[in-house]
This record gives structure tokens, C-alpha cells and sequence, in this order.
């Protein structure tokens, strides 16, 4: 093999671990949100259906937000429905994260 080609077929390699990395599938549910929202804290959870499942990497999208007075919930918590997107990462891309989120806990607990 010439040069050339070597070089060709690594940026080829380069170009598909690339395409793999970012990588997506988007899926939209219904999931209930549960929202806090005062001065001192923020709160913010959501209940997606039980068949779908969160990995390292994965982003979360809520498309509806109540409309609340100077954007806090006066006095607790509230609960509504919303549509989310969530966006799942790619098996690499989800490798990469989990173990780089490793090595930084590891970091820390040995951290003087």
C-alpha cells in the first residue's frame, strides 16, 4: 500500500468514529415534571415512562413550561404534564462520558 492510501483509509476511519460519536436517536414522550422554583433553590425533576431509559450522555428536553409569576413557585412545588424530547446519545459517545465521569470522581476522592 502507498501512502496515500494509508493516509486515505485513516481519515476515512477518523470521518466514520466521528459519524458514530455524534450520533443521535430523538424520541418524544409524555413525562410529568415536578417543579420548585423559589429565591434560595431550584428543583427540577422529570418522570419519563418506565420504558424509557437514561444513559451517560443523554439529554433531556422539556417543550412546555408553566407560566409563572417573576418565574418562581410561590410556596412549594408544582406538578404538570409536558411533552419532553430526549435526545439518546450514541454507544461511543456514552462510553467516552461514563468513563471520562470516572476518572474525575476517582480525581476527587483522592484529591488531598
Amino acid at each position: 500500500m502507498t501512502p496515500f492510501t494509508i493516509f486515505l483509509i485513516v481519515v476515512l476511519l477518523a470521518a466514520l468514529l466521528v459519524l458514530w460519536y455524534r450520533r443521535t436517536v430523538t424520541v418524544e414522550e409524555d413525562a410529568t415534571i415536578r417543579l420548585q422554583s423559589e429565591h434560595e433553590h431550584f428543583h427540577l425533576h422529570v418522570d419519563l415512562p418506565s420504558h424509557i431509559k437514561i444513559r451517560p450522555g443523554d439529554t433531556v428536553e422539556i417543550l412546555t413550561m408553566p407560566d409563572l409569576d417573576a418565574g418562581r413557585t410561590q410556596g412549594g412545588e408544582i406538578t404538570y404534564q409536558s411533552r419532553v424530547r430526549l435526545h439518546k446519545a450514541s454507544w461511543l459517545q456514552s462510553y467516552l462520558i461514563k468513563n471520562s465521569s470516572l476518572i474525575e470522581v476517582n480525581e476527587l476522592v483522592e484529591h488531598p
